[in-house]
């Protein structure tokens, strides 16, 4: 049997070569949408002040002021997230109490917001300082802020008036009066 191979109209080739130039293209242009679709909106050198009803009287304290270099917001589902970055400077949050006394100072890198939980996450060279000259040093910290509980699975460090510890994982109360640190080193400093 003998087959009989005749020139393939340029045509056709032409055909072959758009359909899969439009095949490929659609490909990725979709990639492309998921990666162009980013923040909603995104600003510099920011300071947000966050406050809450003083249930006693017709006023709202403030609860937090937050500085940034840089921000982000991020739409998900139900909530929205706001990504501090530190470019210049690190990201930093003044802490009041529900009485809007100042309570404590934190600083980090980078810190994402998650309004809907009121719950923060601080990376990266994380310091708190408490008006009553406590200090608290890590790397990461997860942070309730309705709930005022900080917590971490990294390595902390701690120094008050009468200590110093360091340790892995730690549960505690924003202002650090109260916590509790996993396998630690303590040394007490005692009045001579």
């Amino acid at each position: 049997m003998r087959m009989d191979f005749s020139p393939v109209p340029a045509w056709f080739l032409l055909l072959l070569t758009v359909l899969s130039f439009s095949c490929t293209r659609q490909e990725r242009s979709g990639v492309a949408e998921s990666v162009l679709s980013g923040p909603s909106k995104e600003s510099w050198n920011v300071r947000i002040v966050l406050s809450q009803a003083n249930s006693d009287e017709d006023e709202s304290l403030t609860r937090l002021i937050i500085s940034a270099d840089h921000v982000q917001w991020m739409g998900e589902r139900d909530s929205t997230i706001q990504h501090l970055q530190g470019l210049e400077r690190k990201v930093q949050i003044e802490i009041y109490d529900s009485s809007g006394v100042f309570s404590a100072f934190l600083e980090a890198d980078q810190i994402s917001y998650y309004e809907s939980e009121d719950y923060f996450i601080a990376e990266g060279g994380v310091m708190i300082e408490t008006k009553d000259d406590r200090t608290l040093v890590t790397e990461r910290i997860e942070w309730w802020e309705a709930d005022q509980l900080l917590k971490t699975e990294s390595s902390v460090h701690i120094r008050t008036p009468d200590e110093v510890v360091s340790g892995m994982g730690l549960e505690a109360t924003e202002d650090l009066r109260s916590y509790q640190i996993g396998p630690f080193t303590a040394e007490i400093v005692r009045d001579q």
